[in-house]
């Protein structure tokens, strides 16, 4: 199968564009003046938003944590730094205080020793850019892209892989999130910080933070010598007193990581350098996945698409079944499954997702589920399965023919195909255009033509082909549900 996911980068700035040119095309019926207003203000926001480090205008960005537990992550820029690295591990350590480093590539080059044990101690690194130019923003992408390689490459060779990249100063541009995506990385700003400008101005440092620390705050320190003058000590026990301040006033100092409820960095390196924007973003919500399909807050075709599975799929497993699962997350469907039948594998991106499943698997004491992180391409089924399904993952993928194809050379003569996936209608238009702008891919949709055109065309005979939820007459709904078998064999 060729090609991955299809980016799409939509930003809340190509909303705001568009607006600005229809309001500027309206307002021109009336005074050819007041056309340019709309558009100098849009032009104006351009300009300011990447100033403004909580700003989300150009791409998601994370500044702090959620605010339910009491709890701060502090975060040390620009490191690491002789003067000042090995003074605040050991601070660090006296006060049992976790911290993430958003280290330059040039520095952790230039400081081995020092990366070591930043890493040795148990604390998270993070990118922050090769050589930390504070106009990176105003460059061009391939420089951009350059950049957060580079860093990406030299922190490789510690065993790490950052997955949070934070700009330098907090900048950010409309290229960034397209290389940050590229990379299967994620903006990591700050919500609290003293203006130190990089450790120059460290005077009443810990009072500039204490004074308006909140819940889910992402500090904004520095671990750096900034020249000639600069005061070690005094610095030390600046970060001392916030240290002892955060403690006092009851506040929990979490990793990063856990502040946030995803993971920062990877510990293996070799494995990870090339995790997409899709596996990122599933790792990320690995932890709340289940409560977003279930809660409340459950889609309605994510509903629909629970009560399709239990009427409709279950009674086609058997007890002497081989199942293969395409996109199994973290096993809402595959553990009912499970129970049904012989065995189960499971196939999913997110080493994450299948994590959780190992984990309720193990719960509930089921012991036939073969996980494998990847897709259909990355594994060699050794015995043909008597089902395949998947549930709304076929949406991720450019090209479903060839899908199709591999899929029927793995299922037995008259084996079930039952899937669901996004079907091409006005509501689920802006469905899309929400997915874009949170994750920044563009999902799939098909018609029911496509669908079986190229059901067909691999060999699979069509049971089952209709659609679900906001059905609009003579186009459908936004979920298209499907039952095939493979041509050959008994029905």
């Amino acid at each position: 199968m060729s090609g991955g996911p299809t980016l799409c980068p939509l930003a809340p700035a190509h909303l705001a564009g568009i607006g600005a040119i229809q309001a500027a095309a309206a307002l021109a019926f009336i005074d050819l003046r007041l056309a340019a207003v709309p558009l100098a203000l849009f032009i104006l926001a351009c300009l300011a938003a990447p100033f403004f480090p909580r700003s989300r205008f150009y791409l998601p960005v994370i500044s702090r944590g959620g605010k339910r537990r009491r709890a701060v992550a502090l975060t040390f820029d620009d490191g690491p730094d002789p003067s000042t690295t090995q003074l605040l591990l050991e601070l660090l350590a006296r006060h049992d205080a976790p911290a993430a480093f958003f280290v330059t590539g040039s520095s952790a080059e230039a400081h081995p020793v020092l990366m070591r044990e930043i890493i040795d101690r148990g604390h998270e690194v993070c990118n922050h850019s090769y050589s930390h130019s504070p106009f990176l923003m105003l460059k061009g992408t391939a420089t951009l892209r350059r950049e957060i390689a580079s860093a990406q490459s030299t922190l490789a060779g510690f065993g790490v892989t950052p997955l949070a990249f934070r700009p330098p100063v907090g900048i950010t541009s409309p290229r960034l999130w397209r290389v940050l995506l590229e990379a299967g990385m994620f903006c990591v700003n700050f919500s609290r910080r003293a203006r130190d400008a990089g450790n120059r101005r460290i005077g009443a440092l810990s009072k500039k933070i204490l004074k308006k620390t909140r819940p889910g705050d992402i500090i904004l320190l520095h671990d750096v010598s900034p020249g000639g003058g600069f005061d070690a000590e005094r610095w030390l026990q600046e970060i001392e007193k916030i240290l002892i301040g955060l403690k006092n006033g009851g506040f929990e100092i979490l990793p990063l990581s856990f502040l946030l409820n995803r993971p920062v960095m990877s510990g293996s390196a070799a494995n990870d350098t090339a995790a997409g924007p899709v596996r990122a973003f599933y790792d990320s919500i690995a932890f709340t996945y289940d409560g977003r399909q279930r809660g409340r807050t459950a889609s309605p075709a994510a509903r629909k698409e629970r009560d399709l599975f239990e009427n409709n799929l279950l009674k086609l497993v058997g007890p002497g079944d081989r199942v293969l699962e395409l996109g199994a997350g973290t096993g809402l469907f595959t553990i009912p499954v499970a129970r049904r039948c012989r065995e189960i594998t499971a196939i999913d991106i997110s080493p994450g997702m299948l994590a959780a499943l190992e984990e309720k698997a193990a719960e509930q004491n089921i012991t036939n589920i073969l996980r494998h992180v990847g897709d259909i391409r990355s594994m060699e089924p050794d015995k043909p399965y008597d089902v395949i399904c998947s549930f709304s993952a076929f949406e991720y993928l450019p090209d479903l023919g060839e899908l199709f194809v591999a899929l029927a050379e793995v299922l037995r003569p008259g084996g079930v195909l039952y899937f669901t996936t996004a079907h091409r209608s006005f509501f689920r238009f802006f469905t899309q255009i929400g997915n874009a702008m949170r994750q920044g891919v563009w999902l799939h949709a098909r018609s029911k033509r496509s669908i079986r055109s190229a059901l067909l065309a691999a060999g699979f005979v069509i049971e089952q082909l209709s659609t679900h939820v906001l059905i609009i007459p003579l186009t459908g709904g936004m979920l298209i549900e499907v039952l095939a078998r493979r041509e050959g064999g008994r029905n």
